[in-house]
């Protein structure tokens, strides 16, 4: 190369290095497959909010409890209800954040006996709900959620469950637990107040206190990635104080109803 000038072997050297570029990112490509593998593939992290509609059977054992106050109870029959079921739909607002909507119906036909007085009808339950989820610790998720809710019964006979409608505002908890990838433990507790009644009939009087508490346990097991069987039990109970009623012909008019369900949850979710 000393025959050339130094313009001629610029170039070639140039040349040389452009030529080796290739052979080192040969040699450069196997570290860097090496540190992708070393970093591992992407797992899925569980949706913190259970999304989707959920279609369910809701057996129920119904007891209602009317009296005038003075420890004169009457209960309906404790009786299998099995004509009951479940809707709720519950949506995230917004793509990657932990606030959610939810909508649910409840109800079905009711019975009640005391002594060849009891009462026949349905009854239905609204809740319209919002909320946020936050990950307490690794498969640990604190749910909570407040809105509106209304229950309608329709009722016959004076010491069977009347007929009344009441609205409200409604508050829950849940707890979250991942026991395995496709088992999730749940408890909740649920808190309402409903002082607005509606459509009532005449006799019951004046509505001065509603309240509606409800515990549920569940479980819900993963089938597939579009759909979870859920499992649950829940104990709800209604209260309702009203005055200057006449439905018990009692001196006082005073009249105390009271309604336990405790009800199995059995249903499908399809993952939306």
């Amino acid at each position: 190369m000393n025959g050339y000038g130094l313009g001629v072997r610029s170039i070639l050297a140039v040349l040389l290095v452009c030529s080796a570029a290739p052979a080192f990112a040969e040699m450069d490509a196997p570290e860097k497959a090496s540190a992708v593998e070393a970093q591992g593939v992407p797992i899925e992290v569980p949706d913190p909010t259970p999304t989707g509609l959920l279609i369910a059977w809701k057996p129920a054992l119904l007891s209602v409890r009317v009296d005038s106050g003075g420890g004169s109870s009457k209960f309906g029959s404790d009786s299998l209800q099995p004509l009951r079921g479940l809707a709720r739909y519950t949506l995230r607002l917004g793509e990657d954040k932990p606030f959610f909507g939810r909508f649910e119906v409840e109800g079905g036909r009711f019975e009640t006996e005391d002594q060849g007085l009891g009462s026949t009808g349905l009854d239905w339950t609204a809740r319209v709900l919002v909320g946020a989820a936050t990950r307490i610790t690794s498969g640990v998720i604190l749910i909570a959620s407040a809105g509106l809710i209304t229950r309608y019964e329709v009722g016959r006979s004076r010491s069977g469950a009347p007929t009344i409608g009441v609205f409200g505002l409604d508050s829950n908890i849940e707890l979250e637990m991942r026991l395995f990838p496709s088992i999730t433990l749940s408890g909740y507790l649920e808190g309402a107040i409903t002082p607005y009644p509606y459509l009532a009939q005449s006799n019951l009087g004046d509505l001065s206190d509603a309240d509606e508490v409800r515990i549920r346990v569940q479980l819900s097991i993963d089938v597939s990635r579009s759909a979870a069987m859920e499992f649950g039990y829940d104990l709800t109970r209604w209260h309702a104080t009203f005055t200057n009623s006449t439905i018990l012909g009692t001196v006082d008019r005073a009249l105390l109803v009271e309604t336990r369900e405790h009800a199995a949850t059995i249903g499908l979710r399809y993952k939306m």
